[in-house]
């Protein structure tokens, strides 16, 4: 993989990230995958990896939408 190449994923996996506040967002240069942590705590393995940045966002509302459902709520 090329530096140029390299540089314009790590672009790529910095605007996913500012795109989705509630998530750590790495680009892999040995596995060549975009790699999301999230931020927030989760009940299960919640680490997403795809070549394709423009393939995360709808897996990472998922996992969001999963973790609040069963985020435990706050007593009053």
């Amino acid at each position: 993989m090329s530096a140029d190449a390299v540089e314009a994923a790590r672009a790529d996996a910095r605007r996913l990230e500012a795109d989705n506040q509630l998530w750590i967002v790495v680009f892999g240069i040995s596995s060549q995958e975009f790699v999301c942590f999230p931020r927030f705590s989760v009940p299960f393995r919640a680490i997403l990896a795809a070549k394709n940045p423009d393939t995360l966002p709808p897996r990472m509302r998922a996992i969001e939408n999963s973790a609040l459902r069963t985020a435990p709520h706050p007593v009053a």
